[in-house]
C-alpha cells in the first residue's frame, strides 16, 4: 500500500513519535510510507490576526527552514516531505491517508478520493489545542477514527456519538528502552519526572508530591527532563534538556522511580518507556494508563489533580525497597505484552479492511 501520514509539525512529542513508529514499521512491512508536514505551522484554531499566534508561527517557520527536512531526535526511515501548505496539490496520491491532529482532519476530509481512503489517528481529545466545537466536529467528518486508549474511545462514542473504527494501543520502542547493566544505588533514591510547561501536564502536582515525600524520606534526588527548565524549578532538580534515544534510556536506567503527574493524556507514553527500563512507576490514572497497567501490581496509580495521593504512593515506594523492586519487575514483565509489531499489524489490517469494504 501507499500510505500518507499528515502531521501538523515534527516537533518532539509523544504523538509525533507514535506516527514515526507506525511509519517505520509499516515501511518495514513493505509499504511505501510518507510523512508530510507543512512549512508554515498550523495555528491551533487561533484567528489569523492573533499576534501571539503569528509570532509563534513565524519563529517555527524560521526554525523549520533552518533545520531543513530532517528529524534530529528520531531515526525515521519512511519518506519525510515538507510542503508549503496542506493544499491538495502538494499531497501525493495514495491508497491510505491519515490525519493526526484536529486541523489536519479538516484538510484530509476535503481531499479527493485519489489521495486515499481517509483515516484519523486520534491521539488526544484536543480541545486544549483548538475550539471545542471545531475539535468535536472532526470526529464526525466521515473519516475512519482510530483511537489509542479506552478513554478516548469512550469520549468519541459515548459523549460525542462519533464512530470508532479501531482501538490500537501504542508500545515502547524495545530497541531503545530496556534495562542496562548498571547498579542503582539505594543511598540516594532517584525519582524521574517529565517536564513540560503546559499546565495539564501536572508538573506543579509532581513537585508538590515530591516535596511531601521528601519530608519523610530525605535521601532522594528529583531528576527531570523536557524541552527547557521552568522558571520556578527548584535548584535541587537535576535537569536534562531534550534527551532522546540512548541518552533518555540512560536517564531512565539511572532512576529508581518514575513519577507521572499528568491531569489528562490521550495516551501517556513515558510511563511505558520507564516500565521497559525497570523503573517503578507512580502515575495518575489518565489516558491509556488503565489500558497498560495493573494498579498496585505493575504501577502505583492515583486520580489526577491529587498530589497528596501521588505523594502517598511515592512515599510507599521510597520506604520499601522490596515494594520498589516488586513493582519495577512486574511492570517490566507486563509491558512486554505491548509491541509496535502488534500495533502495526492491527493498523495494517484496519487499512486493508477499509479498502476491501470500500471496493464492495
Amino acid at each position: 500500500m501507499k500510505i500518507t501520514f499528515i502531521l501538523p509539525g515534527i516537533e518532539m512529542s509523544g504523538g509525533v513519535k507514535a506516527v514515526f513508529e507506525f511509519a517505520n514499521h509499516l515501511s518495514a512491512r513493505g509499504h511505501d510510507v510518507s510523512v508530510i508536514y507543512p512549512l508554515i505551522p498550523m495555528n491551533s484554531g487561533a484567528e489569523w490576526y492573533n499576534l501571539r499566534s503569528l509570532a509563534g508561527r513565524a519563529l517555527a517557520t524560521a526554525g523549520s527552514l533552518r533545520r531543513g527536512v530532517h528529524v534530529d531526535w528520531f531515526n525515521l526511515k519512511a519518506n519525510l516531505i515538507r510542503v508549503p501548505t496542506l493544499a491538495e496539490r502538494y499531497i501525493p496520491d495514495a491508497d491510505i491517508i491519515v490525519a493526526t491532529w484536529w486541523e489536519t482532519a479538516y484538510h484530509v476530509a476535503e481531499f479527493s478520493k485519489g489521495k486515499g481512503e481517509k483515516f484519523y489517528l486520534v491521539q488526544h481529545y484536543e480541545t486544549w489545542g483548538g475550539p471545542e466545537e471545531k475539535v468535536n466536529n472532526t470526529y464526525k467528518l466521515g473519516l475512519h477514527n482510530i483511537v489509542n486508549s479506552t478513554w478516548l474511545k469512550n469520549i468519541l462514542q459515548n459523549k460525542l456519538e462519533a464512530p470508532v473504527e479501531a482501538l490500537i494501543l501504542h508500545a515502547p520502542d524495545r530497541n531503545e528502552f530496556y534495562p542496562e547493566d548498571m547498579e542503582r544505588s539505594n543511598d540516594t533514591i532517584r525519582i524521574l519526572m517529565p517536564y513540560r510547561r503546559i499546565k495539564w501536564k501536572g508538573a506543579e502536582d509532581g513537585l508538590k508530591a515530591f516535596e511531601i515525600a521528601r519530608k519523610k524520606c530525605s535521601n532522594v534526588q528529583l531528576v527531570m527532563f523536557g524541552e527547557a527548565p521552568g522558571k520556578n524549578m527548584p535548584e535541587y532538580v537535576e535537569f536534562h534538556k531534550r534527551p532522546a534515544g540512548s541518552k533518555l534510556r540512560k536517564i531512565y536506567n539511572s532512576c529508581h522511580i518514575f513519577l507521572f503527574p499528568s491531569h489528562h493524556e490521550g495516551f501517556g507514553m513515558p510511563p511505558m518507556e520507564a516500565m521497559a527500563c525497570k523503573c517503578a512507576v507512580v502515575s495518575t490514572n489518565v489516558g491509556a494508563i488503565p489500558d497498560y497497567t495493573i494498579p498496585g501490581k505493575t504501577a502505583s496509580v492515583s486520580p489526577p489533580r491529587s498530589p497528596e495521593l501521588l505523594a502517598e504512593n511515592l512515599t510507599r515506594l521510597l520506604e520499601s525497597e522490596e515494594l520498589r523492586k516488586r513493582i519495577s519487575e512486574a511492570g517490566h514483565e507486563h509491558i512486554k505484552n505491548f509491541t509496535w509489531d502488534k500495533a502495526t499489524a492491527a493498523l495494517e489490517q484496519t487499512f486493508y479492511r477499509a479498502i476491501s469494504e470500500n471496493k464492495t
